[in-house]
């Protein structure tokens, strides 16, 4: 059985330098994101075009993203 690590550790791997961190996050959001996406703009190209400019901004600011995101 595979442990599996919150997205949380895995923003601050990724921080820290690990951007193996960074694939396991894409993977692990990419249909539930796309799919949203998709629901709002109904066009499979322009779906990739917002889904890779989020993560390009998340990759460009990952400790905003992170603070962002804390639990209080």
């Amino acid at each position: 059985m595979e442990l599996q690590i919150d997205d949380s550790a895995l923003v601050k791997e990724y921080i820290s330098g690990n951007e193996k961190s960074l694939e396991v996050l894409i993977n692990r959001h990419n249909q539930r994101i796309t799919s949203f996406i998709y629901s709002k703009v109904l066009d499979r190209d322009v779906t990739e075009d917002i889904f890779q400019d989020t993560f390009i901004k998340v990759i460009k600011t990952p400790g905003y993203v992170y603070q962002g995101h804390q639990n209080p």
